[in-house]
């Protein structure tokens, strides 16, 4: 019996797969990196905040007040990510996300879950006149960041 290596295979499976996720749809726009999250004792000087992004949060996609979107990605297919600060810690990730997600409820949306990872991150997923998700992380020290996933 004769048994063949998979790793040609593999290999070749792999590259289609980095290939993939653009979806139908415009490219990916080159865009400032943003901080990874869990950034809490990163300056805030290289984050940009001061910018316009390239692409407009869409207007029936509203943000909590005090938060301002400096950055956008995308598109991927029909979506796009929007990055919004605001001012705050870890401590303040699970309100901030309520408060986002209360936002777009008064806004007709639909709330589907959230969660969150203590002293990491919390999420909240909602449908209405677009899928959304939110995602508030440490941004740099003093700020946090909510990230919008808008299909």
């Amino acid at each position: 019996m004769v048994i063949r290596s998979a790793t040609p295979a593999l290999a070749a499976l792999a590259l289609l797969a980095a290939g993939c996720g653009g979806g139908s749809g415009g490219a990916a726009t080159p865009t400032a990196k943003v901080p990874p999250p869990a950034a809490a004792g990163a300056s805030c000087a290289a984050v940009g905040l001061g910018r316009t992004p390239q692409h407009a949060l869409p207007a029936d996609v509203p943000v909590p007040g005090g938060a301002k979107v400096f950055e956008s990605q995308g598109p991927y297919g029909r979506t796009y990510r929007y990055f919004a600060a605001l001012a705050g810690g870890p401590a303040d990730y699970q309100r901030q996300r309520d408060d986002a997600t209360d936002v777009l409820v008064e806004a007709g949306y639909k709330l589907l879950g959230k969660d969150q990872e203590q002293n990491t991150e919390a999420e909240s997923h909602l449908t209405g006149k677009h899928q959304v998700d939110i995602q508030v992380t440490s941004l740099c020290k003093g700020k946090n960041r909510i990230r919008y996933t808008v299909s």
